[in-house]
């Protein structure tokens, strides 16, 4: 490594994002430049407390880009990275989906290797552990991670397929051009049905699905939702929790209408807040099938998010990041309750996801805009049940921008908020190499078939024949850095365990989600390039929306809005990237094709149910 090393995101930034690096040898005021392939200085700046920040810097074209410090440490230059719209979301959304793909149980072909996979510790060697994902847990979240990923940003997970894929053994075959990620979530709504899950966690996952089904029902044939909704309604209280409750560290029942007064281990197993929202999917799903005890659920919610705010003790670690992957749960849970039932949410609410971000604001105040665990430790410790001295926490910096940017939204104009978000850039920076090793988290990373673009350093190693054979998976986290590697000691190397698991994935499938929430604009404008409001029959409109839709640098990408007049129902409109490298997709609305009465309300929307933004306005009356 150079004398001066300079460490950041070896892949790239989005546009309008967060754009700063680590030099930890450089001293205050040394100077960067940011060089293009021609070497001409794009950008100047001075290191400040070891960090280089060029958050300015948005151009019109998308690199290669370096950065140069020239200090006393001597002269340092970075890896080449792009700028370019989306970034991040761009290089990540494939290898999420083909991570989720290739590492289910059975590898897609679910056949019982055993009429009892849950009496031997491991169970078979084509699941391990898991049910429907292999050497996952009943805290792997991975039904309602991609259901999340497909209501906030449909357009892009619409168009990903992964051709190779094996789904056999399932009593229901869904269309060709069925989506991979609709093609993911029926596995495991399938595989969960067929084993008779009745752990907690599990039935949340179950519970996600349900919720989003009008979104799904293009796909999935609705007796798929009905057996799911009838093993939840049977269920849901239940206190048994005999089917598949493995790495149940902490005590507790299966009856989700409980307050759960437990915080679980760093293993992440019963993360506090883990029932809040899927507590509200139910209520929802109970009003859509005219159940007269709908209100149960809702009321079970609102108890939840009443007792964390009341009792959680925020600047304990051990309820916030030593919950690892599974910490994510906490303040997302509590944001979408809060702003989907403004009336039911506890009146502390908003004072406890500021506190939250208070703190983790505070932990990160660093050269490396990482959040900390505490005063005294970078990473977790070890836990109860962990197995490692110095646990992987690989999971918990690639689930971080989930409550980072969840808390950014509850807190609107809060000063707070704006930090949240530079922070939740930093966490996937630190996955993608500003960190103490300088290294991708995957050890694929650097593979044009399984790695992320533009990436050249990936982690030191990955584990062969773990528990989930997941080494060799294309999108894999492998490892991160350990506590004794913070704040710079590299020569220390690979130490800690290292091992891929689906755990760690589905966080990041979780911040890739919120991403695009965080990320996501949606406006109407009139011929004079004023916002619509009310607008005549015979006019067309321009409709703009900004999303992560650009999965092809090179190709002008494109995706798909809902139009609605009143309450009839809904019609898509094809919006186009205005230009390569725009973050804006638009399409020309003409309002006669509508066929709208005077005054009816025209609404335009993108994305589902709580990540859903919508644009109205109103056809003009006759004079």
């Amino acid at each position: 490594m150079a004398a001066q090393p300079v460490l950041l995101n070896q892949s790239g930034f989005g546009l309008g994002e967060s754009k700063r690096f680590t030099a930890p040898r450089a001293e205050d005021r040394a100077r960067f430049t940011v060089t293009d392939p021609s070497g001409a200085v794009r950008y100047r700046g001075k290191i400040k407390d070891g960090t280089g920040d060029f958050t300015a810097f948005d151009p019109g074209d998308t690199g290669d880009f370096v950065v140069t410090v020239t200090g006393k440490a001597g002269v340092g230059t970075s890896v080449p990275f792009g700028i370019g719209a989306y970034w991040t979301d761009r290089v990540s959304y494939r290898r999420a989906i083909e991570f989720m793909s290739g590492s289910r149980c059975y590898f897609g072909d679910y056949t019982r290797k055993t009429t009892d996979p849950v009496s031997d510790e491991y169970g078979p060697r084509e699941c391990m552990k898991g049910v429907a994902w292999r050497d996952a847990a009943q805290y792997s979240k991975e039904i309602q991670t991609l259901v999340d990923m497909y209501l906030a940003n449909p357009g892009a997970f619409d168009r990903i397929h992964v051709d190779s894929a094996v789904y056999k053994g399932l009593p229901v075959t869904l269309p060709e051009g069925t989506p991979e990620i609709v093609r993911l979530i029926h596995w495991g709504v399938e595989v969960l049905l067929e084993e008779d899950v009745n752990d907690p966690q599990l039935k949340e996952q179950l519970a996600s699905f349900a919720f989003a089904y009008p979104q799904l029902k293009k796909y999935i044939p609705v007796s798929v939702y009905q057996r799911a909704t009838s093993h939840l309604f049977a269920t849901w209280d239940d206190p048994a929790r005999d089917r598949y409750s493995w790495q149940a560290l902490t005590p507790h029942t299966g009856d989700l209408l409980q307050v759960y007064t437990q915080v679980g281990t760093g293993k992440g197993e019963l993360a506090p807040g883990h029932s809040v929202w899927p507590n509200a999917m139910m209520y929802e799903v109970a009003k859509r099938e005219g159940r007269d005890d709908a209100d149960r659920y809702l009321n079970a919610a609102q108890k939840q998010a009443s007792w964390l705010v009341d009792n959680l003790d925020l600047t304990d670690p051990r309820v916030t990041k030593g919950q690892r992957q599974s910490e994510h749960v906490l303040i997302t849970g509590l944001v979408q309750f809060a702003e989907s039932y403004p009336d039911k949410a506890p009146p502390g609410v908003t004072r406890f996801v500021r506190e939250w971000a208070r703190i983790a604001v505070e932990r990160s105040d660093n050269l490396w805009d990482f959040r900390r665990y505490s005063a005294d430790r970078w990473t977790i410790p070890a836990f109860t049940g962990g197995g490692a001295d110095d646990p992987n926490e690989v999971g918990n910096v690639a689930g971080f921008s989930a409550p980072a940017l969840a808390a950014a939204r509850l807190l609107g104009n809060d000063p707070l908020a704006g930090r949240l978000r530079e922070m939740a850039t930093a966490q996937v920076d630190n996955l993608f190499g500003r960190n103490p090793a300088g290294r991708h988290a995957s050890y694929d990373a650097p593979s044009e078939t399984a790695g992320f673009e533009g990436v050249e350093r990936g982690w030191y190693s990955e584990y062969y024949g773990g528990a989930g054979l997941l080494e060799g998976e294309s999108g894999v986290l492998d490892g991160s850095p350990k506590n004794g590697l913070y704040p710079f000691s590299p020569e220390k190397g690979n130490i800690g365990h290292t091992e891929g698991w689906v755990a760690f994935n589905t966080a990041w499938n979780e911040s890739l989600a919120w991403r695009a929430v965080d990320q996501t604009r949606l406006r109407v404008t009139a011929h004079d390039h004023a916002p619509a409001k009310v607008v005549k029959a015979e006019e067309t409109v321009r409709v703009e929306l900004a999303a992560p839709l650009n999965l092809d640098a090179e190709a002008l990408g494109e995706g798909t809005v809902e139009v609605r007049v009143g309450d009839h129902p809904a019609k898509p409109l094809t919006v186009t990237q205005t230009a390569k490298n725009s973050k804006t997709f638009s399409a020309t609305l003409d309002m006669s094709t509508l066929h709208a009465k005077p005054r009816e309300a025209i609404t335009v929307t993108y994305g589902h149910a709580p990540f859903a933004v919508s644009y109205s306005f109103t056809v003009a009356g006759r004079d």
